[in-house]
């Protein structure tokens, strides 16, 4: 008979902490940059972003991060300069590269700039698994 008290008691206690669970924020935000014809090499900002969920990246009504440089970039599909503003740390991170993405990676925190063939660029801010960017 105790056995079963102590599993109700434990499945009580596992309902109730489940119960006062709130939704994590994405820890993904990607913001698009798109090319402006006659633009000089710089990617217009977004007015809003797309977050990372479960069930894929869904619109995410908030403004790109400040941004703390403009990182210039050969984009690899079209051959020009791009410019492209970017909120990074002041550490230093860890560059890694790729073919058509560039990742500033701080450890648990990563901006990930990725080229897009129509010469726009996708930047995705990742602050970690269940962190909110």
């Amino acid at each position: 008979m105790s056995f079963r008290r102590g599993l109700a008691a434990a499945s009580v206690a596992g309902s109730l902490f489940l119960a006062s669970a709130q939704s994590a924020d994405a820890a993904r935000v990607r913001y698009r940059f798109t090319a402006e014809p006659g633009g000089g090499g710089c990617l217009k900002p977004p007015e809003a972003g797309q977050r990372l969920t479960l069930t894929g990246w869904q619109a995410y009504g908030c403004p790109p991060p400040r941004a703390t440089h403009l990182v210039s970039f050969r984009h690899p599909c079209t051959g020009q300069t791009v410019t492209v503003p970017l909120a990074l740390a002041a550490s230093t991170p860890r560059m890694e590269y790729t073919r058509d993405r560039v990742i500033y990676n701080y450890g648990s925190d990563t901006v990930e700039v990725r080229f897009l063939t129509d010469g726009s660029a996708d930047v995705i801010y990742d602050s970690g698994f269940l962190r909110a960017p």
